[in-house]
């Protein structure tokens, strides 16, 4: 029988760390990672696990001032989708938008039904940011082409992409978010998105109508600069990952470079926002 080591970590601050250490466990073999309380589990084949490596990866963490708890057990071989199952549960963000995975039933009453297959639960919804950017994309006015910077699983993508934007371009850094995207479009029937890996570096001559970027305080502050060069006039930045407290420096970055604020949510102290381009 194949057993699995599985980590159970906790980040702090989560905000920047985790998604950042998540990809990293992914580059050395993690492939199973679920939402556990205030943190995460990480699974890996015993077999698979270098602990060399894994002590490095945390090691690079603590020495950049994150504080990371780890405590580890041995299972036997899992049931992936019974796992995602016992902890997926669909997300209902009003009666705008419904997000499940392709193991729930269907439900009617909403705008929209996006299906997402958590493999790693984060990106599906279930986080305050991307409800947050939900509501605002679907309660105000988007226009094409739509950019997604730090896509993850591509759901806010797929969503503009349902809400009738033809033309969606999303982007993100790491490798899973990359893999994983292609096929949660194709869970949602749509073929057209534009799936590429990278950072801002990858903005050239093309210009968007409306850009949304889901990250968080740090990268949004170097790259609202970079987003704005290429957010046509009349267009509209879609900005969230970062807390209330954080709102008037992102605020001031925008507003510094010619945007204007045209409304924001605050869900469980997480903001999203959105700006206008005169």
């Amino acid at each position: 029988m194949n057993t699995f080591t599985v980590l159970t970590i906790t980040i702090d601050p989560a905000e920047t760390g985790q998604d950042l250490l998540i990809s990293e466990l992914g580059d050395i073999g993690f492939d199973g990672f679920l939402e556990e309380g205030q943190g995460f589990e990480a699974s890996i084949g015993s077999d698979g696990l270098d602990p060399v490596q894994l002590d490095a990866v945390l090691g690079r963490f603590r020495e950049a001032g994150f504080t990371i708890t780890v405590s580890e057990r041995t299972e036997a071989d899992r049931n992936w989708n019974e796992e995602w199952e016992k902890n997926f549960d669909p997300v209902e963000i009003g009666d705008l938008c419904r997000i499940r995975a392709p193991f729930h039933e269907k439900k009617e009453g909403f705008r929209l039904e996006v299906t997402i297959m958590p493999r790693m639960s984060f990106g599906t919804g279930h986080h305050a940011t991307t409800a947050g950017m939900i509501r605002l994309m679907m309660t105000h006015a988007l226009q094409s082409p739509l950019l997604d910077m730090g896509s993850g699983t591509a759901v806010l993508a797929i969503v503009a992409r349902k809400l009738g934007i033809a033309d969606v371009t999303a982007i993100d850094i790491d490798d899973w978010a990359f893999d994983n995207a292609p096929d949660n479009c194709a869970l949602n029937g749509i073929s057209d998105i534009k799936v590429l890996q990278g950072d801002a570096a990858l903005l050239g001559a093309k210009t968007f109508g409306t850009i949304i970027a889901n990250i968080n305080r740090n990268v949004l502050l170097e790259d609202i600069p970079k987003y704005v060069a290429v957010l046509e006039k009349g267009g509209s930045l879609f900005l969230s990952g970062f807390y209330s407290e954080d709102f008037p420096m992102i605020q001031a970055e925008a507003e510094d470079n010619g945007l204007t604020l045209t409304d924001h949510v605050v869900n469980n102290n997480w903001v999203a926002a959105v700006f206008s381009k005169g």
